[in-house]
């Protein structure tokens, strides 16, 4: 069996094998492999139909995490495009033609690329991608700290697509909430591969970073009377009116403290989110700016109501970081349900049809990920070759037969897991000279 045609089987109630395959043929028809194109030497992946072949920053490194399960070289060698791709100063462009049109500044995005460089480099037995992964990570960190950092409140602005709802200002106007978590999940991503690499001075300084950024974004995004993150208008020093998804994302690396953490929970799981029809809104319900948006994609609108794989799949995380694993459990299967089969860019919230591009990369990747990485709870450290099963499941989940067989490892080898009742009955690797440990 060939890598490339390598697709784990799958055992969960209602979810087909056929659909979940079906994820990776998105992914696959999202593959660019006519190369080289658009400053790429290798294979990568585009967002899907009509925004046609062109990389885009958070887009074709989110595919990776997903595709990883079918081609881990292909994931690797994809993720050295961006070695490349990155400027002098550090910046990775919003995009392959770099430029957006109406604004005059620097744009690159969301950074999420961050935490896939890190997770491809701590499943990677090759040194010199990993160091170049780390190289990656230090100088885009380096270009956000001299170009969003706002010395004053020690939080980061966004400008355009590095915030959802895009920002369609300028830069050092408005902090937001999922920027602003997305650079705290960075820093302690940075400071864990710079530990694996033996530098300490380094990991520490990332360590602190990320301690000072989460001190900001409580001490400036948090509201205690409305008891939710907002976004913080850096010119005026107020908070915005606007409350959407992001949030919840100040969750991630048990950034929020405890009470607060709490008052977000019950939030989430009420009713202006949607939880108890298709979890997770992008904005409140009940907010003046809520839209529900069908059909194609209408920018902004479509980030004030929809529901997104990539707020849910956050939302997931933070849940897991912050101690709260029943609703982080929920919410993991509940989103697989929604997209399965389904790999639309976005659902409605009321009826959970998918809108936007039918066969969207980023969502089959995270789909994938929600699957394997976050319900089977399936990690892999090449550094300790090691290889860890640790699943997430909710109450539905929790009676009955689940497995994934032949899931592939680092070295070549496959994993097989099976969980009975809500109970890991048997983990094992074959062909491998990884270490299997149930948690």
């Amino acid at each position: 069996m060939t890598e490339k045609n390598f697709i784990p089987e799958i055992g969960l109630k209602g979810i087909s094998q056929e659909g979940f395959a079906d994820a990776f043929a998105v992914l696959e028809e999202c593959l660019i492999e006519d190369v080289p194109a658009m400053g790429c030497v290798y294979p990568f992946f585009a967002p899907g139909g009509s925004y046609g072949p062109c990389w885009w920053n958070i887009d074709s490194s989110v595919a990776l995490v997903g595709y990883r399960r079918k081609n881990r070289t292909l994931a690797e060698n994809a993720m050295k495009n961006f070695f490349a791709l990155q400027k002098e100063d550090g910046r990775i462009p919003l995009w392959g033609y770099d430029r957006v049109k109406n604004h005059d500044e620097d744009v690159s995005s969301l950074p999420k690329i961050v935490s896939v460089a890190a997770l491809l480099a701590r499943e990677s037995e090759d040194q010199k991608f990993i160091e170049g992964c780390y190289a990656l990570i230090a100088r885009y960190l380096g270009w956000w700290k001299e170009k969003r950092f706002d010395e004053k409140t020690g939080l980061y602005s966004a400008v355009f697509e590095e915030t959802f709802p895009p920002h369609l200002g300028k830069s050092r106007e408005r902090a937001a909430a999922d920027t602003n978590s997305e650079l705290i999940v960075c820093f302690a991503r940075a400071a864990e591969l710079a530990r694996r690499l033996g530098k300490a001075a380094e990991a520490e300084r990332f360590e602190q970073e990320k301690r000072e950024l989460a001190d900001a974004v409580n001490r400036y995004l948090w509201d205690e009377e409305k008891g939710a993150y907002y976004p913080y208008l850096l010119q005026t020093g107020r908070r915005e009116d606007f409350l959407v998804a992001a949030a919840f994302l100040p969750l991630r690396e048990n950034a929020v403290p405890e009470e607060r953490a709490k008052r977000l929970v019950s939030l989430l799981t009420g009713e202006k989110f949607g939880w108890k029809e298709f979890p997770v809104c992008s904005a409140a319900k009940d907010d003046k700016q809520f839209a529900v948006t069908e059909g194609e994609y209408q920018y902004n609108a479509s980030w004030s109501g929809s529901v997104w794989t990539l707020l849910n799949e956050a939302v997931v995380q933070g849940l897991k970081d912050s101690g709260f694993k029943e609703p982080a459990a929920e919410l993991a299967w509940r989103t697989v349900r929604e997209f399965h089969a389904n790999y639309a860019e976005f659902l409605q919230s009321f009826n959970g049809s998918g809108h936007g591009v039918k066969r969207y990369a980023w969502t089959a990747s995270q789909y994938i990920e929600l699957v394997l990485d976050v319900i089977f709870g399936i990690s892999t450290d090449a550094g300790e070759k090691r290889v860890t099963v640790s699943p997430l499941l909710c109450g539905e989940l929790q009676s009955g037969r689940l497995y994934a067989k032949n899931v592939r490892l680092p070295d070549g080898g496959t994993l097989s897991v099976e969980i009975e009742n809500g109970k890991v009955k048997k983990a094992e690797a074959a062909d491998t000279k990884y270490a299997v440990c149930v948690k």
